[in-house]
């Protein structure tokens, strides 16, 4: 299967290396006319009693919203019947909501890193016909924002960006 493209043949796309080896895995949301439809929700909240930015107890906490549907006759944002079934979708979404840090999530804005599935991280209803996973995943460490995905796929030892044009975390 070819890697999955937003906007294409998904709306979001999570990785993890302790997931099939950090392999790109792109989901499909639902189109409900919901504040995350096809894309995702980010909070954020800034932790401090100083304005300090130096402080060290100064930190952004996320939470970033997604909704997944899993179903098996679904279509993707091009048209084209998903490949995949609703439980290979949903056991791989549940594989990725066991890992508590080390996630990227890829959204239409950017790729946020180094998320993890802490706390409450789902609410799923499941139906006849598919199933709704409303997810939330945080930030976990220091909040960097989004970045290009593809700076970071090309940025690996051996790949063609160097030290200054790569994006290290």
């Amino acid at each position: 299967m070819s890697p999955p493209t937003l906007g294409v043949d998904c709306h979001i796309v999570l990785s993890h290396p302790n997931v099939d080896a950090g392999t790109r895995y792109g989901f499909l949301s639902p189109e409900d006319g919901s504040p995350r439809e096809e894309g995702v929700q980010v909070n954020r909240q800034v932790i401090s009693e100083s304005t300090d930015f130096t402080d060290p107890n100064w930190h952004t906490q996320l939470w970033i919203r997604f909704d997944v549907i899993c179903s098996d006759y679904i279509r993707a944002p091009n048209g084209a019947l998903h490949p995949r079934t609703r439980a290979q979708d949903y056991a791989k979404l549940m594989e990725f909501l066991l890992q508590t840090s080390g996630i990227t999530l890829e959204t239409p804005i950017g790729a946020y890193t180094n998320l993890g599935a802490l706390g409450f991280s789902a609410d799923e209803r499941h139906q006849p016909k598919h199933s709704i996973i409303k997810c939330e995943l945080n930030n976990v460490g220091y909040y960097f924002p989004p970045v290009d995905p593809s700076l970071i796929l090309n940025s690996v030892w051996d790949g063609g960006l160097t030290w200054d044009t790569s994006f290290w975390r």
